[in-house]
């Protein structure tokens, strides 16, 4: 696995889309993710060092998991099934880790408002990623 960080958000004209670019942290890859700009919004903010005044959707998991114990350690981008990239959350509750298979943007975004590591299997790097 390669570890990731959120560079920046392309917003592309008056598309519902954007597209999200995540960083090698130990390189120069770069791996471009397209999702709709409503989905891609927490990363916007936290890339622009802004934040909510009340929980979000993704705040509010974070929040449930730690109330219930759990606390969220990793995301992974592992595969790509029918053209669709799937995530994956680690959660870690008691030394037992439990995985959750997730949209990739979520994944994004949660691993993204906790700080925990985002990583992308070799093969999608290899596949998707470029160097700038």
């Amino acid at each position: 696995m390669v570890e990731v960080t959120p560079h920046t958000v392309i917003l592309v004209g008056d598309s519902q889309y954007c597209m999200v670019l995540l960083k090698e942290s130990d390189g120069s890859r770069m791996l471009p993710i397209w999702m709709r700009v409503h989905r891609a919004q927490p990363i916007i903010l936290w890339l622009r060092g802004k934040r909510l005044r009340r929980p979000h959707t993704h705040e509010l998991f974070i929040q449930m998991a730690e109330k219930l114990g759990g606390e969220l350690v990793q995301a992974a981008l592992y595969q790509v099934k029918e053209g669709v990239l799937q995530g994956r959350l680690v959660l870690s509750r008691e030394s037992q880790e439990i995985s959750l298979m997730c949209m990739a943007s979520d994944a994004i975004v949660l691993a993204t408002k906790k700080g925990v590591p985002i990583t992308v299997a070799h093969e999608i790097m290899e596949m998707a990623g470029f160097i700038p």
